[in-house]
């Protein structure tokens, strides 16, 4: 029984991911109307990041490990690309190691407002009481506050951490939700054809007319920011791209001799989409899937920057808004969350091309 259900899902490890699924989505259930709190919201996305990583990113990789050697000496020719994932390493060490060896970035302190970065003096007027004049006194960085503090004197360094903690967060779990529901929609597509494939591109053309962040801000406007609702929202609102391009090469392969041979030994249609067709389409997804990930962070720093962010956690569009307000007097609140935001993209950016350029049997590496 076991197996032949295996079999019809396309393998063992999809039956484990569908068993996966199967326990969040019971624990869910418990949590909402048996027990008061299993989980945090934020659980349930970890387990089920984790699950897929484990799934279909180690075990392939550890599975396939001369094919995995092969793309890596590929990927690590184009220097960019390993410089950009050097950048998103080191990012998420932050993220991971550095709330436990910073200051609580929503500490206030009007005493030390707007302390500069180590390195630079600012000068500031003060009034004298006793000589009732106004005063100017210079203001040097400090070691306790390396980056500098904010107009209510709360430590940037802190804050940045915090903010590359949501930035990674938004990123991934929202770009894996997009790209799951894209991919899974693209084969289907590709492989049903008729009047699935009408139904589900006619679809996807609708969800592409409107304009992807104002849908997200209508979204979130009507229903209230909070850091859960919108990765929902971002990985539920886009997916479009990712199921075209996927559909555009699963197209090809559903022709192929290894699809028909399966189709003519009696191979379930579920098999031959989850055992055949998404596996020859996993270099794309995994491109697709670098690539995305920096405007999905953009999005959520734009949402935070126009004041629709989760007010419950600090993100570098937060501080930015905030930077805005005082660029005149304290200027490195505006520009270091700039620099770490243009920096990740940028990483991601490089090695989604080394990545692609790795696949790509064509590319001179």
């Amino acid at each position: 029984m076991m197996r032949q259900t295996s079999r019809k899902v396309g393998g063992k490890r999809n039956l484990i991911f569908i068993g996966t699924l199967l326990v969040l989505g019971l624990i869910v259930l418990l949590d909402i109307y048996l027990v008061d709190r299993i989980l945090e919201p934020m659980g349930y996305f970890y387990l089920f990041f984790v699950a897929v990583a484990v799934l279909y990113g180690v075990y392939p990789l550890h599975a396939n490990r001369r094919l995995t050697r092969y793309y890596w000496e590929r990927t690590k020719r184009h220097r960019l690309s390993v410089l950009g994932l050097a950048f998103i390493i080191l990012l998420v060490a932050v993220a991971l190691i550095g709330p436990l060896l910073t200051q609580d970035p929503t500490r206030v302190n009007f005493d030390e407002k707007n302390v500069p970065p180590v390195g630079f003096t600012i000068q500031q007027s003060v009034y004298d009481l006793d000589t009732d004049k106004f005063l100017v006194r210079e203001i040097p960085g400090t070691y306790q506050h390396p980056l500098g503090t904010d107009d209510k004197g709360r430590d940037l360094l802190a804050m940045l951490v915090s903010g590359a903690r949501v930035s990674l967060q938004v990123g991934l779990l929202a770009t894996l939700i997009a790209i799951l529901i894209g991919t899974i929609m693209g084969v289907v597509s590709a492989y049903f054809g008729g009047w699935v494939d009408q139904v589900l591109m006619r679809f996807t053309d609708i969800m592409m007319t409107f304009p992807f962040f104002i849908l997200l801000v209508f979204i979130i406007f009507i229903f209230g920011p909070s850091l859960v609702f919108i990765i929902l929202v971002i990985g539920l609102t886009g997916w479009t791209g990712a199921a075209r391009l996927v559909r555009s090469e699963a197209l090809s392969l559903r022709t192929r001799e290894f699809v028909m041979a399966s189709r003519s030994l009696g191979a379930s249609d579920a098999r031959i989409v989850f055992r055949h067709l998404i596996p020859n389409v996993l270099s794309s997804v995994i491109v697709i899937a670098t690539l995305s990930i920096p405007g999905v962070i953009l999005a959520e720093a734009a949402l935070s920057f126009i004041g629709l962010g989760d007010p419950t956690v600090t993100s570098w569009g937060m501080i930015l808004n905030a930077g805005q307000r005082s660029l005149d007097t304290a200027w490195w609140v505006a520009v270091e969350p700039g620099i770490l935001l243009f920096l990740t993209v940028l990483a991601f950016n490089f090695l989604g091309d080394g990545i692609r350029d790795a696949f790509d049997p064509r590319s001179q590496l």
